[in-house]
């Protein structure tokens, strides 16, 4: 398992960590974004992004419990940084709770900052021609043996300042010694384990973890006596979680021209210049960078101070406790290292496959490619090929799941309008099957009585057939109004879709005593539309009109061609109950509903499907007068 991991369940689709993760190491797996350990750099990047706190760290507090249990010589190695992730404490009261927990030896991992500078990297920039990449982030030492291989000899070959501490401690203190690494970094959790380093540092825990074990051991380090650090000490060389830090230690020993050095933060920015550097467009000796804002920007500080505060109180603390390095002698150590070129390359997939991706999901035309980065991708194609690489689902296309819902909630009103119409469809289908009945009666008597009159009998059979006809009709009409099928445009006959729809509650409005006027054009063009879509824009407005005239009323249909606009007007008025200037703003609201029993999602689908066709819906209405619908569509080839 990774050293971070998702929480099943918890990830909420917002694919912000997919967006932010610059090794695009999250796969999507039925929804939830799923840390690709192969290709994760450790950076935090996804925890920071995470609103849900679906991200899990991978905990080191159970080595850190067997550690000081074990009676052995315990090291907390306390990155720079605690003075801003503590900033409620005093430096020394928190060196004396660590002590109070069981650490042995509280010392500064800014002593390891010192040891490199001062042994190797003031002797690489005297000697080394070629460019120099630091290495006090194992995040970016990462991404450049996995994702920037060609680099790999640009990182400098020295240990970062934990790894050079750990060597140290083993070396003059204590080879048995546990060293326990405390500060902001989740990616120190993977460099201990790295094979090129492995054996200096034996567990790494984050300020939050230490914040835990304080908790669950009751230490309440703002009620203790401060201390101080076991030596050796730092002195200038505590600045080095600063960005540029490294570079202020070393200027002491080494002159260093300002067109000679890059000093980067960000993952951003940090890509953008490796990205460089691999095409050739830079010319600096020495490029010093951190994948985050300076490692006091880590991405388990676990407090919410803003970047300049967290560099301010640093500084200060430097500042304070400032001392003019002297020429004391560094000990000797081995702070060399090497690196594995861990290449991780995708296939690529071809055009075609591509393309089946983009067609997927509805995007055929380079118009469709909205490239809106909803899905974590920066553009529709970029998403497609994550796809094709197993790394994304279809489903993370936001426009694609907007017309999705809209086809479903399209279903759903048809749904409720059948729902709606059932009382008078039951009732108009049990007169024909009641007619059925009795001509079925009268044939059995004749049959009884031996009364075969041919003529008579065909009259009745001829009668029943009718009757059966009229069911068929009503019940395959109903069947083709419920059935869920794609959008399909073609030509259709405005008129014979409206009076298709009334067909579908003619009998609704009988038994509301609703009359039915039509003022309809003959000669209507056509338009290019998806006739069910249309014909369930009608029914929806149908029936509202309806339901708005319980005591009866007028229900008026027209169509005309509006020949200058080259559009087709449609309008439906009713003589109801009309609408208040409030009610009549928030009409085509999606769950607003002025019935008691409604759902609110019918005058929102109309106008959807509306849109969709490039048309405009317009509503006027007056309290206890009545309503009208207005539609304009474009006509296709109007005379």
């Amino acid at each position: 398992m990774g050293v971070v991991t998702t929480i099943v369940g918890r990830c909420k689709r917002c694919y912000s960590c997919v967006r932010n993760c610059p090794a695009k190491a999250i796969k999507i797996e039925e929804g939830q974004a799923m840390v690709m350990e192969e290709r994760c750099i450790a950076c935090g990047t996804c925890v920071k992004a995470c609103s849900q706190n679906a991200k899990q760290i991978e905990s080191g507090i159970e080595k850190v419990y067997e550690f000081i249990s074990n009676g052995k010589n315990t090291v907390a190695a306390l990155a720079p940084s605690f003075v801003a992730a503590f900033n409620e404490i005093k430096p020394g009261q928190l060196i004396t709770a660590l002590k109070k927990l069981g650490f042995s030896h509280v010392m500064e991992v800014a002593y390891g900052a010192k040891l490199i500078v001062r042994q190797e990297y003031t002797r690489l920039l005297k000697e080394q021609k070629a460019v120099i990449i630091t290495t006090p982030c194992p995040a970016l030492v990462s991404y450049i043996e996995k994702y920037a291989t060609p680099l790999l000899p640009y990182l400098a070959p020295v240990v970062s300042p934990l790894i050079a501490l750990g060597r140290y401690i083993k070396k003059h203190l204590d080879p048995e010694a546990k060293v326990v690494f405390i500060g902001p970094c989740i990616a120190k959790k993977e460099e201990i384990k790295d094979p090129c380093v492995a054996g200096a540092v034996e567990a790494a825990i984050t300020y939050k973890e230490l914040k835990q074990i304080f908790s669950e051991k009751t230490i309440e380090p703002e009620s203790l006596e401060e201390s101080e650090f076991d030596a050796p000490h730092p002195k200038i060389a505590r600045s080095f979680p600063v960005s540029g830090g490294l570079l202020r230690t070393a200027s002491k020993y080494v002159d260093i021209l300002d067109n000679d050095v890059i000093v980067t933060e960000g993952k951003d920015r940090t890509l953008k210049l490796l990205n460089e550097l691999m095409e050739g467009k830079l010319e600096a000796r020495f490029l010093d960078i951190l994948f985050c804002e300076g490692c006091i920007d880590g991405p388990v500080m676990d407090n919410d101070l803003e970047l300049f505060t967290k560099k301010e109180i640093v500084a200060k603390y430097v500042r304070e406790n400032y001392k003019e390095d002297d020429e004391e002698e560094i000990p000797r150590l081995d702070l060399s290292r090497g690196y594995r070129s861990l290449d991780i390359k995708l296939s690529i997939p071809t055009e075609e496959q591509i393309k089946e991706v983009l067609k997927a999901i509805n995007k055929t035309k380079p118009e469709d490619e909205l490239n809106c980065g909803s899905c974590g991708y920066s553009s529709c194609r970029e998403k497609a090929i994550a796809v094709c690489q197993g790394l994304a689902e279809n489903e993370m296309c936001l426009p694609y799941l907007i017309e999705k819902l809209q086809d479903y909630l399209i279903q759903r009103e048809k749904m409720s309008s059948l729902g709606q119409m059932a009382a008078s469809i039951a009732h108009e289908i049990n007169n024909p099957i009641g007619g059925v009945l009795i001509y079925t009666r009268l044939l059995l008597k004749r049959l009884e009585s031996e009364e075969l009159n041919r003529e008579s009998f065909q009259k009745n059979l001829i009668s029943i057939e009718s009757e059966i006809n009229r069911c068929s009709k009503i019940i395959r009409n109903l069947l083709d109004f419920s059935r869920q099928s794609p959008p399909a445009l073609r030509l259709v006959d405005i008129n014979k879709t409206m009076e298709d729809a009334l067909g579908m509650v003619v009998h609704q409005a009988q038994l509301g005593n609703v009359k039915i006027a039509k003022n309809m054009e003959k000669k209507i063009p056509e338009i290019t539309a998806d006739y069910d879509q249309m014909r369930q824009v009608f029914i929806n407005i149908l029936l509202n009109a309806i339901q708005a005239m319980p005591s009866g009323g007028t229900l008026t249909l027209k169509t005309q061609i509006l020949k200058p606009q080259k559009e087709v007007l449609i309008s439906i008025s009713d003589t109801g109950c009309g609408m208040s200037k409030d009610n009549l703003n928030k009409l085509f609201t999606p769950f607003f509903s002025t019935k008691e029993k409604g759902v609110g999602l019918g005058l929102a689908v109309v106008q959807g499907i509306i849109e969709k066709h490039e048309g405009k819906i317009e509503v006027e209405s007056d309290e206890n007068k009545g309503t009208t619908f207005t539609i304009r569509l474009k006509a296709n080839n109007p005379t």
